[in-house]
């Protein structure tokens, strides 16, 4: 019978293709087998631990250092080569999974390590990121330590992180496989950025006191209704040639990426035209996403300058997700929302876009659209804040 011989490999450097092979088919050559992998890439980073078994194979340590080496030099990787002397698992481990998710901020992390910490709490396995101002981390930890009962532990992690705009979800049984959840984006204001508005109302000379006029604050449903039907009569393909001309931050990309590879169902809700997020939608690969239904004349292709006023009901929007958690089979208590009423600023949590600037121009100075349309398209993308 032959014991293992452990070792563990680690390090890391730039990313590119073909490394992981690199790195196990030398090792496979000389009959190592490799017990563990966690690989990981992270802003183009490449970074690998590996614990090989040696207990098959004839090579010394000094030949099998070299062969690591070697890798190294061809692959560019700095590499680490050290005995492993594995702890055996304690059999009464209690496993949770827990979800923060919310608005990023400086010291988030810290916050919450030191409650785990200071409650005997141990941290085996954590990812996060934190994109476009949202942050996003699963920690599983081992609570059989815990100095406090499971109910006063998730009020301590749920309080202090409530004061941080973070939510918290707790996962207690097959925390090995993750529950579906939901992360709602639900944006109130429009989705153009300040520099975007800012750049449109300078280089057109529109008045932001006629826009605050067309525009009121807070009143959702009027300033949709002005948009449309200052856009009335504006061929389809004019709003589906401005539509495709936005562009997206691709800190926006990684973040919807890594939401739904880490198992997360993505809600977009906006006021803005249904078109426009019917687009974002697709460009995203979202599960679900809606916005202000803007009426279209189907025989002669171009607006009619109406929207569905139901849209702004009171609660319609609240029972369109909720409509979706219950096709999606998911409880409240597996979903969060982002919002951007928490802040004045025109920037969007989590989503990062750039409207197309010099297409709408390019439209208004061939008089393709006119100052009214432009006026429209202004808020096209949702009732925009005006100062």
């Amino acid at each position: 019978m032959s014991y293992p011989k452990l070792y563990l490999i680690h390090g890391m450097g730039n990313d590119s293709i073909g490394l992981v092979e690199k790195i196990t088919s030398p090792i496979a050559a000389i009959k190592g087998n490799i017990v563990d992998l966690r690989q990981d890439v992270m802003h183009g980073l490449f970074i690998i631990n590996l614990v090989v078994d040696l207990s098959q194979s004839s090579i010394s340590l000094e030949e099998f250092r070299k062969i690591i080496d070697t890798i190294a030099d061809e692959t560019g990787l700095t590499l680490f080569l050290d005995p492993y002397r594995p702890i055996p698992r304690d059999p009464t481990k209690n496993n949770i999974l827990l979800i923060l998710l919310g608005y990023d901020a400086i010291g988030i992390i810290a916050t919450v390590t030191n409650v785990l910490k200071r409650y005997s709490i141990n941290i085996e396995f954590s990812q996060m990121i934190a994109r476009e101002g949202v942050f996003l981390m699963e920690l599983l930890v081992d609570i059989s330590r815990s100095t406090i009962p499971v109910e006063n532990l998730k009020h301590a992690i749920t309080k202090t992180m409530n004061a941080m705009n973070i939510s918290t979800m707790f996962q207690f049984t097959d925390v090995f496989n993750k529950k579906k959840r939901i992360i709602v984006f639900d944006y109130s204001y429009s989705l153009m950025n300040t520099n975007d508005l800012n750049d449109l109302i300078t280089l057109t000379g529109i008045k932001r006191e006629e826009l605050m006029q067309l525009y009121p604050p807070s009143n959702f449903s009027e300033c949709m209704k002005t948009s449309a039907r200052l856009l009335e009569g504006i061929p389809e393909d004019v709003i589906s040639t401005i539509v495709k001309s936005t562009s997206v931050a691709s800190s926006t990309i990684e973040l919807f990426q890594t939401l739904k590879t880490m198992g997360y169902r993505i809600v977009l809700a906006t006021n803005g035209f249904d078109i426009f997020i019917e687009h974002l939608k697709e460009k995203f690969g979202l599960a679900h996403a809606f916005g202000c239904p803007l009426i279209i004349n189907d025989d002669r292709k171009c607006l009619t300058g109406e929207i569905d006023a139901d849209f702004f009901l009171p609660g319609k929007r609240e029972a369109k997700v909720a409509e979706i958690m219950e096709k999606e089979r998911v409880s409240i208590e597996d979903s969060t929302t982002i919002t951007d009423t928490h802040t004045t600023s025109q920037e969007k949590p989590g989503l990062g876009i750039s409207i197309g600037i010099k297409t709408i121009l390019d439209c208004y100075n061939q008089h393709i659209i006119s100052r009214d349309n432009l006026c429209g398209i202004i808020g096209f993308f949702g009732p925009p804040l005006i100062s």
